[in-house]
Order: structure tokens, then sequence, then C-alpha cells
């Protein structure tokens, strides 16, 4: 998976049992997904997912699902999985902005996200990629796992 060549596509309900194996890959309990969680994310009406694809096996995937906020358009990422062995590749950066840009397609004004108070490495990510901190919300992944609630504007 490493050297191969990546394909981005929309996502396919043959991929569900690869991107859970990925999201328990990513993400230690309380943070990754059920499949029958996974599942109701991917394929609600609301959503937008795109699936990297390396040799065949899926390397990376994004949901993205579209809301109504005080009366706005807004998407709120619900994921960003990336398998270690093609971390550092700008995948997510790309799955990213493509969710950006559906959502800006749409006449949305802003991103939002939640992330673990203690991942430093998605907070730098998220900061890179133009997010701003908004607020902390205690134990939004439970007992003592705060996360911290990052939001964009979007250029329409």
């Amino acid at each position: 998976m490493g050297d191969a060549a990546l394909t981005f596509r929309r996502y396919e309900p043959r991929d569900l049992a690869a991107i859970v194996e990925l999201d328990a890959a990513c993400f230690a309990p309380p943070f990754r997904f059920s499949r029958t969680a996974m599942q109701r994310y991917v394929e609600a009406e609301n959503a937008w997912v795109v699936v990297a694809e390396s040799a065949g096996a899926i390397a990376g995937f994004c949901i993205v699902h579209r809301e109504e906020m005080r009366g706005a358009k807004v998407g709120y990422v619900i994921t960003i999985d990336v398998a270690d062995a093609v971390r550092r590749r700008g995948i997510g950066e790309r799955m990213l902005r493509d969710g950006e840009a559906w959502i800006a397609g749409l006449g949305g004004v802003a991103m939002l996200l939640h992330v673990y108070a203690k991942n430093a490495g998605a907070i730098r990510f998220y900061e890179r990629s133009g997010y701003e901190r908004a607020a902390e919300e205690e134990d939004f992944y439970g007992p003592g796992a705060d996360a911290l609630l990052y939001w964009k504007r979007l250029s329409l």
C-alpha cells in the first residue's frame, strides 16, 4: 500500500467492513466507531463520504455531514482516518479539502468538528488546515475524555 498510486472515490456499501477495520486501527476506544454506528454515519441521508484507495486496499476515508445551524448550512467532520503506512502524504488534507468544497458547493458557510483534547497530532493537523478552536466540551467522549470544538469559515 505504501508506494502504490492513490485513487479517491465515493464510499460504496462494500467498503463498510474495511473502513470499520481501519477506524479500529486508527483509534482506541472510546474514539472508534462500532460497525453499527459507522454504517449509520456513512449511509445517512446528509453524508458525504470519500475513500482513498491504494493497491485495492482502503488507505483512508473521510465522513462529513451536512447540517443546519442557526439557519445556516454547515459541514460537520465525523472522522478522518488514514492508514499508518500512508500517513504524511497529504491524504487527510485532500479528503478534508474535498469535504469542505462539497459543503461550500451546497452554500455552506462553515465546517465544524470535535477532536480529543489530548490528540496533539490531530489538533496540529486541523490548525494547519485553517481551523480555529471555539470551545472545550468536558466528557464529550466519556468521563475524563474532553473534546475541543474547532470551526472554519468557508469562502463562498
